[in-house]
């Protein structure tokens, strides 16, 4: 189990910020974004992953991801996440979200299949105080109170990535400062970050970093890019559990948190 780690550890120094509770999508967008600028800007394609590192070398403000102390592998309660955002003021904050229930499925998947901090069944992991549905909706509440505190603040829902990925990419890299990505790049990078093609480069390991390998090749629940799917939580969580899990959205949400 993890031993917990102090809240408020400092963070990457970047000029702007794409948030993200664990498991809400954060390689996919990686990805596609790291695509468009490796193409836009003629950087090294060895460097996708390193969003910092591009924009930094396309002349961008320098653009970081971060889990803003979410990150499981901490081992932080709900009460222990940090509601004081007073440092990303002057930032620009973009907060990527996802239905709470998909975000739990994947995050169990992650917590016992790839980092080894949870062996319980998935009933009490979104029950757990470190791991479960009150964790994530702390961390939406926290910065739908904080919105204003950045310099610029925007909010993309993993919902909206799947419906129309090149405007989510074609947003996102405005956002960024990438003006004038042609459509075709934004296009091309969709077709690169298709998560067929996601899941067969991690199975390659072409980004040389353990932390974007599959747990078990053989084992489909072990992967980074496991499954991408809308609405997929049916599969695994039970009617009770799902009740759980909508009973407390609706009593501790916010707009973050409540699908559309």
């Amino acid at each position: 189990m993890a031993v917990p780690r102090a809240a408020g550890e400092p963070k990457p120094a970047a000029d702007a910020y794409l948030l993200s509770y664990p498991k809400t999508g954060r390689t996919w967008l990686r990805a596609l974004v790291g695509r468009a600028l490796v193409r836009h800007y003629r950087l090294p394609e060895a460097r996708l992953l390193e969003t910092d590192v591009l924009t930094r070398m396309a002349g961008l403000p320098v653009a970081a991801f971060y889990h803003d102390g979410s990150a499981m592998l901490d081992g932080h309660t709900w009460r222990d996440l940090p509601a004081d955002k007073s440092a990303y003021a002057g930032k620009r904050v973009l907060l990527l979200g996802r239905d709470v229930r998909d975000t739990l499925v994947s995050a169990y998947f992650q917590a016992t299949r790839r980092i080894g901090v949870y062996t319980g069944p998935i009933a009490d992991f979104v029950r757990d105080e470190r791991y479960g549905a009150d964790k994530v909706l702390a961390f939406y509440r926290h910065w739908d109170l904080a919105r204003h505190v950045p310099r610029a603040f925007a909010f993309l829902r993993y919902e909206a990535m799947h419906a129309d990925p090149a405007a989510a990419l074609a947003r996102t890299l405005e956002f960024l400062g990438a003006r004038d990505v042609a459509e075709a790049t934004i296009a091309e990078a969709v077709g690169y970050a298709r998560f067929d093609n996601l899941r067969r480069v991690e199975a390659e390991g072409f980004f040389g970093d353990p932390a974007l390998r599959a747990g078990v090749a053989a084992d489909p629940e072990s992967y980074k890019v496991r499954r991408g799917k809308v609405g997929g939580f049916r599969d695994y969580l039970s009617d009770g559990d799902i009740a759980w899990i909508d009973a407390r959205v609706a009593e501790a949400g916010c707009e973050f948190t409540r699908p559309d």
